[in-house]
């Protein structure tokens, strides 16, 4: 064999061998890709949770306490409700026969303001036994107006203070017992009061000195030493002094004070009760005296008298 023969020969299969070298090549990394990324094999399946979600069950809401329908307050005054207050309205108090009043003071010595010129003599300050100038006085004038006015009245003025003024209202009952067929029972006070100088419960009408007044209505709901076996009509009571309250307010809104409604009796179980506060200590004698035809004026307007 020739020389460039052998030479061709040998080209020849060196080309073959790199030939085979470069197929072995691309199938073995043709067979690598396939491994990684397998081109025919499904998706692997998405597995869902088959737990139950949480049910939150949410707190039952409280119902608000409901308002109670009164508010005691320290003092044993006490306050409606207001839609409770306002079920109350005006009412007449007719009467087909000629009314009997009684006129009565649980607190007979309670006065007022002693000016220089006065020369009765005080027991303290704000009380005195001369009924020329305490509350017995101003009650005397009212049961003269009511008289005049067509009212048969009685006016009873026994001292039931004593030495222990608090038990009074029991020896006032007392006297309350010892009349038959009353149609009005009125205790008739004055107001106390801590001011000194001028009274700004006093008004002004037309030029006139005039105290201002209010009426005090007892529930008998409790005292402190226990509930009463008898209680009080006190919404009855109550319509009365209303009444009153707004027909002195429709002459002068300025004379008659909010009606105090108090946990305490009064001896309101007797009837149809007043209990009346015409001025205070720091008033003078002749304000109160100048507000009593007011009253007995409302309390003509709301008991007419019909006796034909």
């Amino acid at each position: 064999m020739s020389r460039k023969r052998r030479q061709r020969k040998r080209i020849a299969i060196f080309a073959m061998l790199l030939t085979t070298l470069f197929l072995c090549a691309c199938a073995s990394g043709q067979s690598s890709e396939t491994t990684s990324s397998p081109a025919n094999e499904p998706n692997e399946p998405v597995v869902l949770s088959t737990e139950q979600p949480v049910k939150i069950t949410p707190m039952p809401t409280a119902s608000p306490t409901p308002e109670p329908e009164m508010m005691i307050d320290e003092d044993g005054d006490i306050t409606l409700r207001s839609d409770i207050a306002a079920q109350f309205s005006t009412a007449l108090f007719s009467f087909d026969h000629t009314p009997t009043v009684l006129i009565y003071h649980t607190h007979a010595t309670e006065s007022y303001l002693k000016l220089e010129t006065d020369t009765y003599i005080e027991t303290e300050t704000g009380r005195t036994l001369d009924e020329n100038y305490n509350v017995v006085a101003v009650g005397e004038a009212l049961a003269d107006a009511l008289r005049a006015r067509g009212f048969n009245v009685i006016h009873d003025t026994t001292n039931v203070e004593g030495e222990d003024i608090l038990s009074a209202y029991s020896r006032s009952l007392s006297i309350m017992q010892q009349y038959d067929g009353i149609d009005l029972f009125i205790d008739l006070h004055r107001n106390s009061s801590n001011q000194r100088g001028r009274s700004d419960n006093t008004i002004q009408i037309n030029g006139t000195p005039t105290a201002k007044l209010f009426f005090v209505v007892g529930t008998g709901i409790g005292t402190y030493d226990g509930e009463y076996d008898v209680l009080p009509d006190w919404e009855n009571n109550y319509t009365f002094a209303y009444s009153l309250t707004e027909e002195i307010s429709s002459v002068n809104s300025n004379l008659v004070k909010p009606i105090r409604l108090k946990v305490g009796r009064y001896n309101q179980h007797m009837g149809l009760c007043l209990l009346a506060e015409i001025g205070t200590n720091a008033d003078t004698f002749e304000a109160a005296l100048n507000t009593v035809p007011y009253l007995a004026d409302a309390i003509s307007a709301v008991c007419p008298i019909d006796a034909t």
